[in-house]
C-alpha cells in the first residue's frame, strides 16, 4: 500500500480533506506537523506521525526522510497541507527522496514575495531582462507590479520619497510583508501619511516573536508594491513536468481596493469573457515558468488591469483554508482526490463539475482582537435556498483577530445553483442571517 506524507501546521483547516483523499486513493497516511510531542497523548496522534520545526525546513524535510528510509516507512509522495512553509518542507522531502518535487530556488522564491518579483522580474515582467530567463515567447504575457524592498526600520520619510520619486512605485501603494499569506499585513497606503502608518502597523507585526521564527531574515524587510486596479480572481492549477493545467478560475465579485485586503466571496466558473480567462491561464503558465516551478498544486492570484492579467501572488501549494470544497470535479473528486491522485501519478485530466459553485469566507466584524461569546442564525443560514453548508471554525470562548493583524476567519459559507449570479446571492443571503456576538479583549494590567 502507497504512504503519504501531509505536511502541516497544527492549526491548519485542510487536515481531514487530504487525510480522506489518502485514504479514498487506498494510501496510508503518515502526518508530519509542529505540535507540541509534550501533548500527544492528550491529542491523540497517530503513533506513526512526525514533530518537525518549520523554523528549520532543512531539518525538517530531514526527519520526513529518514523516517520514510525506516522499514515499513517508504513514501509515495509528500504533500503540503496549507500554507507556505509546509509546501516548502514537502518539497524539501521529496527531493531527498526522490520523488516528483519543485526546485529549492523554486519554492523560495514561492514562498517570500520579494524573491518571487525578483525571479519575474528577471523574466521581464516589468524588470530588467537578465539572462537565462528573459526573451522566451511564453513569457510575452507576464505582467507584475513595481516593487521595492525596505528594511523593517526604514526611514518613512526616505521611503516616502522613494516611493513618489520618477519611476518609483508611486501611490497608491501596497505594504506587505515578505513571508506572509492570506492577506496577512497587506495594506494600502495613499500618501505619505498612510504609508507612515501602514509600514508602523507591518513592523509591529513582524516584531511578533511567533511571526520572526517563520523566517527572521524575510522578517526584517517590507516589500512596497504599485497598486494595481480592477477584478481580482484566483487560480487553481496543476503541474506537471512544468506544464500548467488550470482547474478552475474563481471571480472575486467584492473589490479589493483596501486600505486591508479581506477576501470574502469566491464563484466558479468565472465570469469573465474566454479570451480574459485565456490571458489568465498564460500569464499564470508564465510565472510558474519563470520561478521554476515543475510539479504539484498552485494557487495564484492575478488582477485584471484595463483586461491584461497582473501576477499579484503565486503559491505552490493548493488553495487554503476549507475553501477547496467549493470545487467538486467529474465522478465527485474533491481537489484533495485531484491533488492526491496527481501526486501519485495519475495521468487523468479532472474537469470541474459544470454546476456553479463557490464560498465565503465570513470576515471578523471587528478592528482589534476579540473573543467570540455565540453565533446565531445558523440554522436560518442553511436553509437559504442553494446554501450547500455553514461552517464555523472558531469556538465560543476562542480569541479572533481580524486582518490585517489576524490570520483567520470566523467560518465559511458554500454554495451552488444553476448560474454564478445565483450563488453569489446565496452566499450573501446566508451570511446576511448570520451574526455574531464578540466581546473585546479586556486589557491585562502589569
Amino acid at each position: 500500500m502507497d504512504r503519504i506524507a501531509l505536511v502541516m501546521h497544527t492549526t491548519s483547516y485542510g487536515t481531514a480533506g487530504f487525510v480522506d483523499a489518502c485514504r479514498r486513493a487506498g494510501a496510508e497516511v503518515t502526518i508530519a506537523s509542529d505540535r507540541c510531542h509534550v501533548l500527544d497523548g492528550a491529542w491523540r496522534w497517530p503513533a506513526d506521525s512526525l514533530v518537525i520545526d518549520f523554523g528549520d525546513p532543512e531539518g525538517a524535510a530531514e526527519i520526513i526522510a529518514s523516517a520514510a528510509k525506516e522499514p515499513g516507512g517508504a513514501l509515495a509522495a509528500v504533500l503540503p497541507v496549507g500554507g507556505e512553509l509546509p509546501a516548502r518542507v514537502a518539497s524539501l522531502a521529496a527531493g531527498r527522496l526522490g520523488l516528483p518535487a519543485n526546485p529549492p530556488g523554486a519554492m523560495i522564491a514561492a514562498a517570500n514575495k520579494l524573491e518571487m518579483r525578483t525571479r519575474l522580474a528577471a523574466a521581464g515582467a516589468n524588470g530588467p531582462d537578465l539572462p537565462g530567463l528573459s526573451g522566451l515567447p511564453e513569457l510575452s504575457d507576464l505582467r507584475q507590479p513595481l516593487f521595492v524592498a525596505v528594511a523593517r526600520t526604514a526611514d518613512p520619510r526616505e521611503v516616502a520619497e522613494m516611493v513618489r520619486r520618477p519611476g518609483g512605485v508611486g501611490f497608491p501603494c501596497v505594504v506587505k510583508p515578505l513571508m506572509l499569506s492570506g492577506s496577512r499585513g497587506v495594506l494600502r497606503a495613499d500618501d505619505p501619511a498612510t504609508l507612515t502608518a501602514a509600514l508602523a502597523r507591518v513592523a509591529r507585526l513582524l516584531a511578533d516573536p511567533a511571526v520572526r521564527h517563520i523566517d527572521p531574515v524575510a522578517a526584517d524587510r517590507i516589500l512596497i508594491e504599485s497598486f494595481i486596479p480592477g477584478r481580482e480572481v484566483a487560480v487553481e492549477g496543476l503541474l506537471t513536468r512544468g506544464v500548467l493545467e488550470v482547474l478552475a478560475i474563481f471571480d472575486k465579485p467584492d473589490p479589493l481596493d483596501g486600505p486591508t485586503f479581506e477576501e470574502t466571496i469566491y464563484l466558479t466558473p468565472s465570469r469573465h469573457p474566454a479570451d480574459d480567462q485565456a490571458r489568465i491561464a498564460r500569464a499564470l503558465a508564465a510565472a510558474t515558468r519563470a520561478l521554476g516551478l515543475e510539479t504539484g498544486a498552485v494557487h495564484a492570484e492575478l488582477r485584471l488591469d484595463g483586461g491584461a492579467p497582473v501576477v499579484i501572488e503565486v503559491a505552490a501549494r493548493p488553495i487554503g483554508g476549507l475553501c477547496a470544497r467549493a470545487l467538486r470535479f467529474d465522478g465527485g473528486l474533491s481537489l484533495e482526490d485531484v491533488v492526491v491522485r496527481h501526486a501519485l501519478g495519475g495521468d487523468g485530466h479532472p474537469i470541474r463539475e459544470r454546476r456553479p459553485s463557490g464560498v465565503m469566507m465570513i470576515p471578523i466584524p471587528a478592528r482589534d482582537p476579540a473573543v467570540l461569546r455565540s453565533v446565531r442564525g445558523l440554522e436560518e443560514a442553511r436553509g437559504v435556498p442553494g446554501i450547500d453548508d455553514v461552517i464555523i471554525s472558531v469556538r465560543p470562548g476562542e480569541t479572533v483577530v481580524p486582518l490585517p493583524d489576524g490570520a483567520s476567519y470566523l467560518g465559511f459559507i458554500f454554495a451552488s445553483a444553476e448560474t454564478p449570479a445565483a450563488v453569489e446571492t446565496a452566499l450573501r443571503t446566508a451570511a446576511a442571517r448570520v451574526s455574531f456576538d464578540l466581546a473585546p479583549l479586556v486589557p491585562v494590567l502589569r
